[in-house]
Protein backbone atom coordinates (compact mmCIF):
# COMPACT_ATOMS: atom_id res chain seq x y z
CA UNK A 1 0.00 0.00 0.00
CA UNK A 2 1.39 3.28 -0.87
CA UNK A 3 1.46 6.47 1.54
CA UNK A 4 -1.40 8.58 0.28
CA UNK A 5 -3.56 5.49 0.24
CA UNK A 6 -2.29 4.65 3.61
CA UNK A 7 -3.40 8.73 4.12
CA UNK A 8 -6.21 7.84 2.77
CA UNK A 9 -7.11 4.98 4.83
CA UNK A 10 -6.05 6.27 7.88
CA UNK A 11 -7.95 9.84 7.77
CA UNK A 12 -11.42 7.39 7.33
CA UNK A 13 -10.42 5.45 10.17
CA UNK A 14 -10.24 9.01 12.15
CA UNK A 15 -13.62 9.78 10.94
CA UNK A 16 -15.47 6.48 11.34
CA UNK A 17 -14.42 7.24 15.22
CA UNK A 18 -15.57 10.51 15.25
CA UNK A 19 -18.82 9.82 13.69
CA UNK A 20 -19.38 6.51 16.66
CA UNK A 21 -18.48 8.66 19.09
CA UNK A 22 -21.22 11.08 17.75
CA UNK A 23 -18.44 14.02 17.64
CA UNK A 24 -19.36 14.36 13.72
CA UNK A 25 -22.48 13.54 11.89
CA UNK A 26 -21.50 11.34 8.62
CA UNK A 27 -20.83 13.22 5.67
CA UNK A 28 -22.71 10.30 3.42
CA UNK A 29 -25.66 7.94 4.11
CA UNK A 30 -26.08 4.61 2.81
CA UNK A 31 -29.57 3.27 2.44
CA UNK A 32 -31.38 -0.23 1.36
CA UNK A 33 -34.35 -1.85 1.36
CA UNK A 34 -34.98 -5.02 3.31
CA UNK A 35 -36.67 -7.37 1.12
CA UNK A 36 -39.53 -9.51 3.11
CA UNK A 37 -40.36 -12.53 0.88
CA UNK A 38 -37.81 -13.45 -1.95
CA UNK A 39 -38.51 -15.47 -4.52
CA UNK A 40 -37.60 -19.08 -4.28
CA UNK A 41 -34.20 -19.45 -6.82
CA UNK A 42 -34.20 -16.29 -7.18
CA UNK A 43 -30.46 -15.31 -6.59
CA UNK A 44 -30.08 -11.76 -5.06
CA UNK A 45 -27.75 -9.54 -2.46
CA UNK A 46 -28.09 -10.65 1.36
CA UNK A 47 -26.20 -9.72 4.25
CA UNK A 48 -24.41 -12.43 6.56
CA UNK A 49 -26.64 -12.30 9.79
CA UNK A 50 -24.77 -15.01 11.83
CA UNK A 51 -22.62 -17.82 10.95
CA UNK A 52 -21.81 -21.35 12.58
CA UNK A 53 -17.89 -20.46 11.30
CA UNK A 54 -16.73 -17.11 10.78
CA UNK A 55 -14.05 -18.01 8.46
CA UNK A 56 -16.15 -19.57 5.92
CA UNK A 57 -19.04 -17.14 6.04
CA UNK A 58 -18.25 -13.30 7.94
CA UNK A 59 -21.37 -12.19 9.86
CA UNK A 60 -22.20 -8.65 8.41
CA UNK A 61 -20.38 -8.91 4.92
CA UNK A 62 -22.87 -8.98 1.54
CA UNK A 63 -23.16 -12.31 -0.64
CA UNK A 64 -24.71 -13.09 -3.23
CA UNK A 65 -27.01 -15.71 -2.45
CA UNK A 66 -29.84 -17.93 -3.36
CA UNK A 67 -32.68 -18.63 -1.53
CA UNK A 68 -34.21 -21.86 -1.64
CA UNK A 69 -37.85 -23.53 -0.38
CA UNK A 70 -35.42 -25.17 2.34
CA UNK A 71 -32.49 -22.39 3.22
CA UNK A 72 -30.18 -19.97 1.42
CA UNK A 73 -27.71 -21.16 -1.10
CA UNK A 74 -24.50 -19.32 -1.01
CA UNK A 75 -20.73 -19.60 -1.98
CA UNK A 76 -18.03 -19.49 1.30
CA UNK A 77 -15.04 -17.48 1.42
CA UNK A 78 -13.32 -20.71 0.13
CA UNK A 79 -15.30 -20.82 -2.60
CA UNK A 80 -17.77 -23.62 -2.20
CA UNK A 81 -21.01 -23.36 -2.15
CA UNK A 82 -23.14 -24.03 0.88
CA UNK A 83 -26.46 -24.73 2.30
CA UNK A 84 -27.37 -22.39 5.41
CA UNK A 85 -30.51 -21.26 7.32
CA UNK A 86 -33.10 -18.79 5.58
CA UNK A 87 -32.74 -16.89 9.52
CA UNK A 88 -28.83 -16.32 8.71
CA UNK A 89 -29.02 -13.73 5.71
CA UNK A 90 -31.04 -10.31 5.31
CA UNK A 91 -32.58 -9.98 1.90
CA UNK A 92 -31.56 -6.09 0.74
CA UNK A 93 -32.32 -4.38 -2.31
CA UNK A 94 -30.44 -1.61 -3.84
CA UNK A 95 -30.76 1.31 -5.91
CA UNK A 96 -30.11 0.67 -9.74
CA UNK A 97 -26.84 2.23 -9.89
CA UNK A 98 -25.65 0.42 -7.28
CA UNK A 99 -26.73 -3.18 -8.46
CA UNK A 100 -25.20 -2.62 -11.72
CA UNK A 101 -22.05 -1.45 -9.61
CA UNK A 102 -22.14 -4.96 -7.25
CA UNK A 103 -22.35 -6.75 -10.92
CA UNK A 104 -20.09 -5.74 -12.11
CA UNK A 105 -17.65 -6.51 -8.94
CA UNK A 106 -19.05 -9.95 -8.72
Amino acid sequence: MNTEHFEQLKGSVVETGRILREEKPPSREFRFEVVDNPQPSEERWAICIDSDDHQLLIPRKLYLVRFGETGVWVRDENGETTSCDVDDFLPVAFAPEVQQLLAEAA
